[in-house]
C-alpha cells in the first residue's frame, strides 16, 4: 500500500477502528470506515454503489453480528443469514470494482472444534466445528473459502485472516460481548453493588488466546502489506490463558474482593483455542502490548465510558 492510497475499512466496530487509527498513526492519509448511513452492508445495491462511488484500492472486513456463547446460542439463524449476506456483499463488490486486496478477517471459531493445537492455517475446514458457535462458524468459514476461491478463479488476491481472541478500547461490553469484555462489565458492577460472588459460565478450564485490539490492528496491516502470495494466514502469537486464570486477573485489575464461582451446568466451549502465529511471525510482526498492560488500558476505557447503558 502506498500512502496515497484510498483504504476502505468495514465496519465501524472495536478492530475496524483501531485499523483506522493505525493506518492514519503510519501515514495513511486516504482512510475511510463508512457507517450505516452510508452503506447498508447487508443490502447487494447499496455496497456495490458504495464500491462504484469510492473506488477503493484496498478493503479491511471486520463485520457482521458477533458475541460470546450465550449470544451464538440465542441467535444461530441472525449469525448465519446476516453475515453471509454481509461478507457476500462485500467480497463480491470488490471483485467488481477491482480492488487491488482485501483482508477478510474472522475469528478462531473457524477452526473445527477438535482442531490440533496450535491451531495452523492448513487445518482449516479439517473437522466439525464447535456446536456452541457452528452457525456463525460456517458462515466465516464460507467467507474464508469465498476468498480463496476468487483467488483461483479470478486471480484476485483477497487474504483470510483468522485472528485469536482480541479486546481493547471499544470492546462490546454488553451482554452480547465476548469473555473478556462481559467479565469486565460484570466484575466492575459486583465491585460497585457489593455483590459477595460473580459466577460465569462453564468450568473455568477451557485456555483462550488474546491479543490487545492495537496489536491485531498492526498486524491486519503488516498481512496486506508484506503478504506476498495471498492465502489463509492467523493473526496469532498472543499470551494464552485459562478462563479461570483470566477471571482472576480481572479480578486483580478491577478490585473486586469478592468470589468467583463456575457454573458447570453451562457449557464450556472448544476446550483449547490457540493460533499459530508462524506465518506471521515470519513477516516481522511482534506484538508490542503485554495482557496486564492491555487490560489496564481496557479497563480505564470502560470506567471512562461507564455512562453509557451497556445493557441497551
Amino acid at each position: 500500500m502506498e500512502k496515497n492510497s484510498k483504504i476502505v475499512v468495514f465496519e465501524p466496530n472495536m478492530i475496524s477502528s483501531a485499523i483506522c487509527k493505525m493506518l492514519k498513526k503510519e501515514g495513511y492519509s486516504k482512510v475511510y470506515m463508512p457507517g450505516s448511513d452510508e452503506v447498508n452492508l447487508e443490502d447487494e445495491e447499496s455496497v456495490f454503489s458504495y464500491y462504484d462511488s469510492m473506488k477503493p484500492e484496498y478493503v479491511f472486513c471486520f463485520a457482521g453480528p458477533h458475541g460470546g456463547i450465550s449470544e451464538n446460542m440465542k441467535r444461530p439463524a441472525e449469525f448465519i443469514y446476516k453475515n453471509l449476506k454481509i461478507q457476500n456483499n462485500i467480497i463480491h463488490g470488490a471483485y467488481l470494482s477491482g480492488v487491488k486486496r482485501l483482508l477478510f478477517i474472522t475469528g478462531a471459531c473457524a477452526y473445527p472444534k477438535e482442531c490440533p493445537q496450535p491451531m495452523k492455517e492448513e487445518y482449516f475446514m479439517d473437522g466439525k466445528m464447535e456446536p456452541t458457535s457452528v452457525a456463525y462458524s460456517m458462515a466465516k468459514a464460507s467467507g474464508i473459502e469465498m476468498c480463496l476461491a476468487y483467488n483461483r478463479q479470478y486471480s484476485t488476491e483477497f487474504i483470510p485472516c483468522i485472528i485469536c481472541n482480541n479486546y481493547g478500547p471499544g470492546d462490546d461490553f454488553s451482554e452480547a460481548g465476548h469473555v473478556l469484555s462481559a467479565m469486565i462489565r460484570k466484575l466492575h458492577a459486583a465491585k460497585t453493588d457489593n455483590i459477595p460472588y460473580v459466577e460465569f459460565y462453564g468450568s473455568g478450564l477451557p485456555k483462550r488466546e488474546f491479543m490487545y485490539s492495537e496489536d491485531i490492528a498492526r498486524a491486519a496491516i503488516c498481512i496486506m502489506g508484506r503478504l506476498e502470495k495471498p492465502g489463509l494466514v492467523n493473526i496469532g502469537g498472543g499470551e494464552e490463558v485459562t478462563v479461570k486464570e483470566l477471571a482472576f486477573l480481572v479480578k486483580k485489575c478491577i478490585g473486586y474482593d469478592g468470589e468467583i464461582r463456575f457454573d458447570t451446568s453451562k457449557p464450556d466451549g472448544a476446550m483449547r483455542k490457540l493460533c499459530d502465529g508462524s506465518r506471521l511471525k515470519n513477516l516481522g510482526f511482534r506484538p508490542a502490548v503485554s495482557f496486564e498492560e492491555g487490560l489496564e488500558r481496557t479497563y480505564g476505557y470502560y470506567l471512562e465510558n461507564e455512562v453509557i447503558n451497556w445493557n441497551n
